[in-house]
Formats: C-alpha cells, structure tokens, sequence
C-alpha cells in the first residue's frame, strides 16, 4: 500500500486557485508542508501549475493570506464538486510561509496524539 511520508491535516480554509487555465474559489481541506488538497465547484485541470492562496480570518487583523506555487497531481470530479491535490513548487519557509507553517503546527495539536 502507497502512503504519504507527510501527514496531511485536515482543515478548513477558503482558497484561491489561478493557473492559465482556470480560476476557482474553494476550500482547502487538507494541507502538509508539501501540499494541498481543495474542492471547489470549478472543473480543475491535471497537470497545470499553479497560485493557491489561502485566506485566513483573523480577530483583530482581519483576513490575511498567502501564496505558494505548485503543481495539481490530481484531480476527480464528483459530479458538480471537483477536488484536487496540489503539490507545492518549492518548500515553504517561514519568511514567505508564515502563516500556512503556524496553521498547520495549530492543527497538529489537535490531531496527533
């Protein structure tokens, strides 16, 4: 059996998807420090490269976001939901990736044991 070696932790974030292709607006609903998974109502290309930006609510600053390249592994409709896996282009650091590293460390406290 094929297993990731990163553990992806599930969430709930919304995310802009851009590539040449196409543009969506959905959820993140799992994320690693290696990727991403999403679903939105837009049909999603295999393949393509692209800018996800996840968009995270804040109390007192607000909504912030941030942005990292990758490439869709895959991707499967479910009849007018479409979902896809995206792997990041590069590793995240904390200059650029902040807010995805804190989140991600965040959710861990409440999924491992």
């Amino acid at each position: 059996m094929n297993q990731r070696k990163i553990r992806r932790y599930s969430l709930f974030i919304e995310a802009r998807l851009e590539s040449k292709e196409v543009q969506a607006i959905g959820v993140a609903v799992n994320l690693s420090s290696r990727g991403v998974g999403i679903c939105c109502l837009t049909p999603i290309h295999m393949e393509s490269e692209v800018v996800i930006t996840l968009y995270f609510h804040d109390k007192r600053e607000g909504v912030l976001s941030e942005s990292v390249g990758g490439m869709i592994k895959w991707a499967q409709n479910f009849g007018t939901l479409n979902a896809a896996g995206i792997e990041f282009s590069a590793d995240l650091n904390e200059e650029d990736h902040f807010l995805i590293l804190s989140h991600i460390e965040l959710v861990k406290e409440f999924e491992d044991p």
